[in-house]
């Protein structure tokens, strides 16, 4: 009868189980930082395109505050005369002046906006939290907070410029108005000629400009807060340039 034998195994001693178990736990721990170091890199990579991407928009928002700032003061420095001029007694010698004025202050200010395309897309996709920087971190949030601000002020100048443009409707002839367009481009010149006011009487006039007075509030306030808001955009510029060498 054949007998077989069981081949001998090995056994192994414990030096060789734990050099064995040490190259197992090296290999582990060796991908473990190289897929950290990955991740650490290419989330570097992501936060710099972010930034890059951000300060073209505070570029942008900077641009349109200085625009914003500057056509409102012009509006702000001609409500100022048109109320002087109603004021007088002589009025009906600036016929001219008062309907340019009238015409085109509503055509100099606008309403400004934050442009915040990319804080929007890193806050939806969790990117925000690649801004390792506590002091930029802080500052874009502050910075973009002030979003509703803005949106309330300019929902109030266009309440404004509503009543505003409902009362003008009493005291100047439209038909004056509608020669004083330019289509092509689009923009408002003087009258021709000396037209004078639809009414003279006082309580229209008086209403008429006290709805200038708090549309000229408006403005200032918002012109204010654009100038501001500049100085605040230009800071937070050069602090994003500075840290991420743009």
């Amino acid at each position: 009868m054949e007998v077989h034998h069981h081949p001998q195994i090995e056994k192994k001693n414990l030096k060789e189980y734990f050099l064995e178990f040490l190259m197992i736990f090296l290999a582990v721990t060796l991908g473990f930082f190289a897929e950290n170091i990955r991740e650490t890199v290419a989330d570097n990579s992501r936060e710099k395109e972010f930034m890059k991407s951000m300060a073209e928009d505070l570029k942008s928002d900077s641009a349109n505050m200085n625009a914003f700032y500057a056509r409102t003061n012009i509006a702000i420095n001609q409500i100022d005369s048109l109320i002087h001029l109603l004021r007088r007694s002589d009025r009906e010698k600036y016929g001219q002046t008062m309907y340019y004025f009238a015409r085109v202050i509503t055509t100099l200010q606008g309403r400004f906006i934050l442009m915040d395309r990319t804080y929007e897309e890193m806050k939806s996709s969790g990117a925000l939290r690649l801004v390792n920087d506590e002091a930029i971190s802080d500052s874009i949030s502050r910075y973009y907070a002030s979003q509703n601000d803005f949106k309330e002020q300019a929902q109030l100048q266009i309440q404004k410029m509503s009543e505003y443009t409902n009362l003008a409707k009493k005291i100047f002839d439209g038909a004056v108005f509608q020669q004083m367009l330019k289509r092509f481009p689009y923009g408002v010149i003087a009258p021709s000629a000396n037209p004078q006011l639809l009414t003279n009487d006082k309580a229209t006039i008086d209403e008429f400009v006290g709805a200038l007075h708090y549309f000229s509030a408006i403005l200032i306030i918002n012109s204010s807060r654009a100038k501001q808001k500049g100085q605040s955009t230009i800071r937070l510029i050069e602090m994003i340039q500075e840290k991420y060498h743009l």
